[in-house]
């Protein structure tokens, strides 16, 4: 798989599928949250509050894992990315214009929520825009064959080209 090849389908799944899968941890016990994502590049934008499990395992522990996968009626069409890497807040004014306009680009309806200003006090008090970074990023696609999987490092936000292709069980001989 080349990086455009790669790139072309992260990018498709990134804007057909509009919840990600979040797995994070703390005190050694795992959770999975599914949010609300849009991209920018590779990174992750969600929106969230803090007083939810996921955002305060991620205060105590920002390394996490991020699952996004196309709806499929069989196993043979099983197509998504493993991500590892860390999340936090978006932390200074720019980053957080960045996350909400990346944000609205692909959930125009949420402006909705600002349109009204009691309802966008109330949301901007409750919700807050956190990054994934991921460090790590698979692609799996059973269309290409089963078990067919690639591979990036990512490294400062910009990918480590090119992708790797991972050995399975089944092909692994």
């Amino acid at each position: 798989m080349t990086p455009e090849e790669f790139e072309a389908a992260a990018g498709a799944l990134f804007k057909e599928v509009a919840p990600m899968t979040l797995a994070t941890c703390a005190d050694n016990v795992p959770w999975a949250s599914d949010v609300y994502f849009a991209a920018s590049g590779f990174d992750l934008v969600f929106f969230s509050s803090l007083d939810s499990r996921h955002c305060r395992n991620l205060a105590a522990n920002p390394a996490c894992a991020v699952t996004v996968h196309a709806p499929v009626a069989t196993w043979r069409d099983i197509r998504g990315l493993q991500m590892e890497g860390m999340a936090g807040l978006a932390e200074t004014v720019g980053d957080k214009a960045r996350a909400l306009a990346t944000y609205l680009e692909k959930f125009p309806f949420a402006r909705d929520l600002m349109a009204n200003p009691v309802g966008a006090v109330r949301t901007a008090f409750r919700a807050h825009a956190h990054v994934f970074r991921p460090t790590r990023i698979r692609y799996l696609d059973n269309r290409l064959g089963i078990g067919a999987r690639f591979s990036i490092a990512v490294a400062d936000g910009k990918p480590v080209w090119p992708p790797q292709r991972e050995k399975t069980g089944i092909d692994a001989n």
